[in-house]
């Protein structure tokens, strides 16, 4: 395979350095915040307190959930809790959106489909912050339902909201969400890993797709221009939508909220440094697209598509291999593809993470109903079709 890298190696995949840790100063008090101007005015503030906590991921950003907000944040009202010691210095974000459904009142995370991972934002001092957010959601905020969609199952905000909710008696329950594969790097080169028949497959596809012309590797990091950047995504939201997803009414380009998403988070990604755009070409078209980002040594895969005309060769997974060799080249820790188990990801031979729908119902008559319809009588109705179709 011809390789021809047309732009420099997303240079943004080394792990920072984290800041010190500083304990937390006096009593943790929480503040309640609404709306878009609130949340602008604690950028900076947020980002320096993910780098200092337990979950620094690329989408619990600030310009993550800013670009989210601009697609899709008319869909409830927004609320920051915010939580902050005795010295005024931040320690946890709650971002939460207000609706009401069938009645009642939900508090929900920020997020849908296009968000794979749920974190509040955590410092130093995870478990205060998480306490301290509770209790003001316990004694200060209306609420029948608090949902946090793909939470990680053992991450900090699922497990310790999960533990101070039952220990002051709100009934709780979860729902599997995803079992989301990721492969770990640096112990040794993924290829000595993978099986020798899959490997020996990519190598016949690669071969079978250079007698088709000239194969090379695109790639768009943070010292690309912003037309290249809106050429490629322009490129990729076409590919995408020529195949099954367009077929299907689920292609980026056939919703109007998702584009903007896209777009905005783009540009956002190139502005902060993560930005990790990929594509194999074959005679200068793009067969194979990866929507990357890379950020303090992982680098994920939000969106991917790939063209069905060649599809025979398999040019996306000829495409995660060349990014693969990419990111052990550059000392990256991790390849997290983000979303649920593929059989095209069990391929690479990953591990996984677990994630869950978490719930929060308040105690008393109505709280405890709905814990039960969701949690109990549900999956039993399920179960008893599932018998009867047997």
């Amino acid at each position: 395979m011809t390789e021809r890298k047309e732009m420099a190696v997303n240079p943004v995949v080394q792990a920072r350095t984290a800041a010190p840790a500083l304990p937390p100063e006096g009593p943790i008090g929480v503040e309640e915040l609404e709306g878009r101007g609130a949340f602008s005015a604690l950028g900076r503030e947020w980002d320096s307190l993910l780098a200092r906590g337990p979950s620094d991921e690329v989408h619990h950003r600030h310009a993550f959930l800013g670009a989210w907000l601009d697609a899709y944040g008319n869909e409830g009202r927004l609320r920051l809790l915010v939580a902050r010691d005795g010295c005024g210095r931040l320690v946890g974000i709650a971002p939460l959106l207000e609706r009401r459904r069938a009645g009642f009142s939900v508090l929900a995370a920020p997020a849908n489909d296009h968000t794979p991972r749920v974190e509040w934002v955590l410092g130093e001092d995870a478990q205060g912050a998480v306490e301290a957010i509770w209790g003001h959601l316990r004694d200060r905020v209306r609420w029948d339902v608090l949902v946090l969609r793909d939470v990680r199952r053992d991450g900090p905000t699922s497990r310790l909201l999960e533990q101070f909710a039952r220990r002051d008696r709100h009934p709780t329950g979860r729902w599997e969400s995803l079992q989301s594969p990721y492969l770990a790097l640096g112990a040794e080169p993924c290829e000595r890993r993978l099986p020798s028949k899959f490997l020996g497959n990519l190598r016949r596809r690669r071969r079978r797709l250079a007698e088709m012309g000239a194969v090379s590797y695109r790639c768009i990091g943070p010292q690309g221009e912003p037309e290249a950047v809106d050429s490629f995504l322009e490129e990729f939201f076409a590919l995408e939508a020529a195949g099954w997803k367009g077929r299907g009414g689920t292609a980026i380009a056939r919703d109007a909220r998702a584009l903007v998403f896209y777009r905005r988070l783009a540009h956002a990604a190139l502005r902060e440094g993560w930005l990790a755009l990929r594509a194999l070409d074959l005679r200068g078209r793009a067969v194979a697209m990866q929507f990357g980002l890379a950020h303090r040594g992982v680098y994920c895969v939000p969106k991917l598509t790939y063209d069905e005309r060649v599809g025979a060769c398999s040019p996306g997974q000829l495409l995660l291999h060349q990014v693969l060799l990419e990111c052990e080249g550059g000392g990256l820790s991790e390849l997290d593809f983000l979303g649920p188990d593929m059989p095209w990801k069990r391929d690479w031979r990953p591990a996984f993470r677990l994630h869950d729908w978490l719930y929060v119902y308040r105690p008393g008559p109505v709280g405890t109903a709905l814990c039960a319809a969701k949690h109990r009588l549900k999956p039993l109705t399920k179960e008893a079709l599932s018998w009867l179709r047997r």
